[in-house]
């Protein structure tokens, strides 16, 4: 989005054209964020205008801007409001889970660039943190995903016969390219929306972890690359873990995993879990913020 912004209104009313017709729009949003926007009140202001741009594109005219104030606001709230507003989708999907899946549990949605853990007692959200700063000094936030945190964020170096590498510190290779290596991820020779723009299979992959050393990728061999995969994800499984920690209680409530990235996870098979990709689809796990919000604002209307 922070290349295309001005695309929005039309991406999305496209978008919302393929799914059906509706008569509502229920919205979280994360994207304000986006280094396009001159502050967080900025991109709040712009994603509502296009929002209410496509919802009017398609004569829809209920949308409600979901906050971490528990409730919906309409587009000059959301506005006036945008703190309120702003990076809302973590807590829209704990609402959710307390709500609909369980009142006591530990949320834990790995998606492509962050991880979400929540803390959910008698159906009570117990961070007090809201915004992304209050939430990365909590832990309730982790800046590490399953798919763009870049290889130069994870590990310092990397091992290469019989020497300990430094990594350079550039945008060559993600998290993504160690676990296309690894199998963990399936290949899409389509997609390019990698780090060098080139496509998304193993060749590729390896050549861009190649890179983060100064290599080619014909001149490292396939133990070396597994190895050097296994110490990125490992590194990332490492940081999720340590903020898990700092939330997880000693009783076993259960864990209620979300989003793509649960390989990630390092999880006791003793923990009780609740697996929202079979409780959903693989699909709808991958955007449970979205379903919740739809969820929440659906229980609201059945309730007036």
């Amino acid at each position: 989005m922070w290349k295309r912004h001005a695309e929005l209104a039309k991406v999305l009313a496209d978008d919302i054209a393929t799914l059906g017709t509706f008569a509502a729009l229920a919205v979280t949003m994360t994207g304000e964020l986006a280094d396009c926007y001159n502050s967080r009140r900025d991109g709040v202001a712009a994603i509502v205008t296009s929002v209410e741009q496509a919802a009017s594109s398609l004569e829809i005219t209920s949308v409600g801007f979901y906050g971490t104030d528990g409730r919906f606001h309409d587009a000059h709230q959301a506005t006036q409001n945008w703190s309120r507003v702003a990076a809302s989708n973590w807590h829209a999907l704990a609402q959710w889970v307390a709500d609909e899946v369980a009142p006591d549990g530990l949320l834990i949605d790995i998606g492509s660039t962050t991880t979400d853990i929540v803390l959910i007692r008698d159906r009570k959200i117990q961070t007090q943190a809201r915004t992304d700063m209050e939430r990365l000094a909590d832990d309730s936030l982790v800046y590490v995903g399953c798919r763009r945190t870049p290889v130069c964020a994870l590990v310092g170096s990397l091992s290469f016969r019989g020497q300990s590498i430094a990594v350079m510190n550039e945008l060559f290779a993600t998290i993504d390219d160690a676990r296309l290596c690894l199998g963990q991820q399936a290949e899409d020779p389509g997609d390019r929306e990698t780090a060098d723009g080139k496509p998304r299979d193993r060749p590729h992959a390896v050549a861009r972890l190649a890179r983060m050393i100064g290599l080619d990728g014909d001149e490292v061999n396939e133990a070396e690359v597994r190895a050097w995969s296994s110490q990125i994800v490992r590194s990332a499984t490492d940081r999720i873990s340590a903020a898990i920690g700092r939330w997880a209680p000693g009783d076993s409530i259960p864990w209620i995993l979300s989003g793509h990235g649960q390989d990630l996870l390092s999880i006791s098979k003793n923990t009780p879990k609740v697996d929202l990709r079979s409780r959903w689809t693989p699909e709808v796990s991958r955007v449970a913020p979205a379903w919740a919000v739809a969820g929440l604002l659906e229980g609201i209307e059945r309730r007036s």
